[in-house]
């Protein structure tokens, strides 16, 4: 598809000498979409192959770092929501395609029986242990609840889980927090935290599609955008979702469409792929907050691809463990010194 781009005027916080372009005929193209797509099920079965990448101006995240002033863990009887409150500005996110400034409302997550069946989407036709929406609402509307009547008016950022061999330290709250929320309609307080430690932010490589939720006769339209980067959980972390009760006092898992394809002629896009040929939907290299940890098998920061993958994951170890015996000797002597 071709382009029509301009040149924005220059922005006092970017370096001198740089540019940027935005193009209008992309964000057309989506909002134009809005009034028919944002009708159709989700969720939807996402697929690389199937896709059409598109060029966006960047996502910003605003006050993410901030502090809550308090944080609530809630289950519904349907899911267990986290909502919180801040005594200064909401997070919130603008750019990209989105029309003016969303607001953060609230997240849940959605899980299943086992560790195969736990997401809402799928991803080349598989489901993920565990799934997370973030959900927020336009600035323009009162809440969440006006905003879900009209297309455009809700965005659900969506975040998938993979099992490793160890816990997520940053998920460690929300966990904990489980056994106190395992009855329908119970709640508890967390210690707050900053929520972008629960996901991360992303500006490029994720998936942007229209679809609507429903609930008996209520018809949810929103635009979804799906980080192609996973979260980490093990195996234990997870468990603990199966312990939630639902309203009959049964453990609550998500009955799962059984048909999760999109409908032909319906748009998925792939928003600033950073090559031009992705090969995986889902991206192998975990957000950078896990760059230290602890289990140098989880980082995988090796092309898989490569020829010599195999070679550089071996070196890799190597350097580590080297690294790790040095350090090792290095506290004897200072134990030693010290005694």
């Amino acid at each position: 598809m071709s382009q029509t781009s301009i040149r924005p005027e220059a922005d006092d916080s970017e370096p001198a000498g740089s540019s940027s372009t935005i193009s209008l005929e992309n964000e057309a193209l989506v909002w134009s979409l809005a009034s028919t797509e944002a009708y159709q099920p989700a969720p939807i079965d996402i697929n690389v192959g199937r896709s059409q990448q598109i060029e966006l101006p960047a996502l910003r995240w605003s006050n993410y770092e901030s502090l809550p002033a308090s944080i609530k863990l809630t289950n519904t009887g349907d899911t267990v929501i986290l909502s919180a409150r801040w005594n200064g500005a909401t997070p919130s996110l603008t750019g990209g395609a989105l029309d003016g400034r969303y607001l953060f409302s609230q997240l849940h997550f959605h899980w299943g029986r086992t560790a195969l069946d736990g997401s809402e989407h799928t991803v080349d036709g598989y489901r993920l242990p565990l799934e997370m929406h973030v959900i927020h609402f336009a600035e323009r509307f009162a809440d969440q609840d006006e905003a879900l009547a009209v297309p455009g008016g809700v965005l659900c950022l969506v975040y998938f889980f993979n099992l490793k061999s160890s816990p997520n330290r940053f998920l460690a709250p929300v966990v904990n927090g489980l056994g106190s929320t395992v009855l329908p309609e119970s709640y508890t307080k967390l210690e707050p935290f900053p929520l972008i430690d629960l996901f991360h932010s992303f500006t490029d490589e994720y998936f942007l599609y229209w679809g609507c939720t429903r609930n008996g006769s209520q018809v949810s339209p929103m635009l979804w955008m799906l980080s192609r980067t996973q979260e980490p959980l093990d195996f234990h972390q997870l468990k603990q979702f199966n312990r939630l009760l639902d309203r009959r006092m049964r453990p609550h898992y998500h009955l799962q469409p059984s048909d999760t394809g999109p409908s032909k002629g319906r748009h998925l896009f792939h928003v600033n792929p950073r090559t031009p040929m992705a090969v995986g939907t889902l991206m192998i290299e975990p957000p950078a907050k896990f760059a230290h940890a602890r289990w140098i098998v989880d980082r995988q920061p090796v092309d898989w691809s490569s020829p010599d993958a195999c070679r550089q994951y071996v070196a890799m170890v190597r350097e580590h463990l080297a690294k790790k015996q040095a350090d090792q000797i290095a506290d004897d002597v200072i134990k030693c010194s010290e005694n």
